[in-house]
């Protein structure tokens, strides 16, 4: 709904017309930003499965090596797992390992779940840097994950979207306005 301003070819866009626009904007960049980021989440779970043991045998003279800058256990500086997996070390060293706050005293076993929590870089006798990162990425699509992104991004990209409406609303001319403008120029000179 337009009004004549008074001057000629200028109209301005009613309040309400506005609003619901720019509801309807960040509505839209909602709802292709939820769409985007769900198919993005599940390609990043597609091959994540059922839980996986992981086995690490630490052998004898394990800790000896690793002093010397060896890498003898093979493990990366960065471990990448799915949630719920679980990490199996047997220490058959005679020093005590650890891996953050697990402990894996000489001559036993032990079993530790990986959850969402477990992701970080921690101090470690395992790997010859004296650190190791835990990777433990999401094994199923939980909406929480893509949350603040949908509603974030999508309520900013609404926004960017209707300030460049309202801004092309304001520089829009007519060609008869412009060739208006151009015929008054030319027979002013």
């Amino acid at each position: 709904m337009a009004t004549d301003l008074g001057f000629e070819g200028k109209k301005q866009v009613s309040g309400r017309r506005k609003l619901v626009e720019l509801i309807g904007l960040i509505a839209v960049s909602t709802l292709v930003m939820f769409v985007l980021s769900s198919i993005a989440l599940l390609i990043y779970t597609n091959d994540s499965g059922d839980p996986v043991q992981y086995s690490l045998d630490i052998p004898p003279g394990s800790s000896n090596l690793i002093e010397d800058g060896e890498n003898p256990l093979e493990i990366p500086p960065t471990w990448t797992f799915n949630t719920e997996d679980t990490l199996r070390i047997e220490n058959r060293d005679d020093v005590t390992h650890t891996l953050g706050d697990w402990t894996v005293l000489p001559l036993t076993v032990e079993t530790f779940e990986l959850l969402s929590t477990s992701s970080g870089t921690f101090p470690s006798t395992l790997h010859p840097s004296g650190t190791v990162t835990l990777d433990v990425q999401p094994r199923d699509f939980v909406f929480s994950f893509i949350a603040y992104s949908t509603f974030g991004f999508g309520i900013a990209i609404g926004i960017i979207l209707f300030i460049g409406l309202t801004i092309a609303r304001a520089l829009d001319h007519d060609e008869d306005e412009w060739q208006d403008i151009d015929v008054s120029r030319s027979n002013s000179a």
